[in-house]
């Protein structure tokens, strides 16, 4: 064990240099620093044109019980071509793709990748890749990194999952990782090792320190452990927070972008404007506004004067109550919901739908009692005319949105 003094605390690297994959798995310079005017539309407007072949379709067969495996089946096959637009089928369902079921299909697909295919750990929204050998050896951060591609390219959402400082790791940026909040490592030996080396403030900590925890902060790959200074831990804190989330998985790492740069070089794309990114791939994303989901929106009315206008303008201010209470948080519903319930999707995408949403209306039948419906594909919502109670339109949309499962709605 070293135990030589040293000025300047490193990270010993010296096994990286006996690795040239490992050590440029992630590389840490960035040849192109992003300017935080990017602008992310533009940038996939751009990948979009250069890149997918708008007049020629892929079917892809999805059984919703294994939607994980289906998809990596089906982008496993010698015929597979990325660039081609998906047309996704799910199995025992009539609906005819026009959108409403690849938006669904991919935002079922990150959901799976982030919990099901086994390369990802800690909480739902703020994950680091895993330490698996079996799992890397099995290409599952390949294939993670395809699956991510594959639905960037197609419009799709991405896991906003990484935690942030990960992530710029991966880009090559140098977060300050002295004020990591090591409440979100998934592993509690490892969380309660960190915080204590972040809690040594004393020279009497330090000793303790360097007794009980010092061997294993060495193998960190941080030897001047045993001649620091109390000033030094806030650096050596950093160090280990870097270890542990980053290079201890460089190989995973590797592997996973690899995956992405498959498909038309995306994740050098992602690093090159890592800012812009940063929301699709991170947990920072803001929750969908009344404002942001009232601009999507058209309302097909009747003509003015009409009876039909009449009972239209009573259920859209009952709807705009309703709206309100979900912006008040007083119901259990929220704008994504009703997003996922409309369109199949949970976030309004970067480029957009190709129409708003149209409200439409229907009649009730005497003694019936018909649930708000909506055409996924159309991007429509049907609401019932002359509802002039808030809450009973709110009760009606909660069950529709509870009752949907997909292209076979209520």
């Amino acid at each position: 064990m070293n135990r030589t003094r040293v000025d300047d605390f490193f990270i010993d690297d010296s096994e990286e240099e006996r690795s040239d994959d490992d050590l440029m798995a992630v590389p840490y310079e960035n040849d192109s620093p992003p300017s935080e005017e990017v602008d992310l539309a533009t940038i996939l407007r751009t990948f979009h044109e250069d890149h997918i072949s708008g007049n020629l379709v892929s079917t892809i067969c999805i059984r919703r019980s294994k939607l994980l495996e289906s998809a990596i089946k089906a982008i496993s096959r010698v015929t597979f071509c990325w660039t081609q637009s998906p047309h996704i089928e799910f199995v025992g369902e009539d609906a005819d793709d026009m959108g409403g079921p690849q938006r669904e299909f991919f935002r079922l697909l990150m959901i799976e990748v982030q919990t099901s295919l086994g390369i990802f750990e800690g909480k739902t929204a703020q994950v680091f890749l895993s330490y698996d050998q079996t799992a890397l050896d099995q290409q599952k951060y390949l294939k993670g990194g395809n699956l991510i591609a594959w639905s960037i390219a197609h419009g799709g959402p991405c896991i906003k999952a990484l935690d942030p400082c990960l992530f710029q790791l991966m880009c090559g940026q140098e977060p300050t990782l002295e004020q990591f909040d090591w409440h979100v490592l998934p592993d509690p030996d490892v969380q309660s090792k960190v915080k204590r080396i972040e809690q040594c403030k004393t020279n009497e900590d330090l000793i303790a320190l360097q007794r009980d925890l010092g061997d294993w902060i060495s193998e960190c790959g941080i030897p001047g452990i045993f001649s620091a200074k109390v000033e030094d831990m806030p650096k050596i804190y950093a160090y280990v927070v870097k270890h542990y989330i980053y290079l201890r998985t460089a190989k995973m790492i590797h592997q996973f972008t690899e995956g992405m740069n498959a498909y038309g070089k995306l994740w050098d794309l992602v690093k090159k404007n890592w800012i812009a990114f940063l929301p699709l791939f991170t947990n920072m994303q803001e929750p969908l506004s009344k404002a942001a989901f009232k601009a999507i929106l058209t309302y097909n009315y009747s003509d003015r004067g009409t009876n039909n206008r009449q009972t239209e303008e009573d259920t859209i201010y009952s709807w705009e109550m309703v709206l309100n209470m979900i912006e008040d948080k007083m119901v259990e519903i929220r704008f994504e919901d009703l997003l996922v319930f409309i369109t199949g999707a949970d976030e309004v995408p970067v480029l957009g739908f190709r129409d708003n949403i149209c409200v439409d209306f229907y009649d009730q039948a005497e003694g019936m009692r018909r649930l708000p419906y909506a055409s996924t594909c159309m991007l429509c919502l049907y609401l019932p005319r002359g509802v002039t109670e808030e809450n009973d339109l709110q009760q009606m949309l909660s069950q529709a949105i509870g009752d949907s499962l997909g292209f076979g709605k209520v």
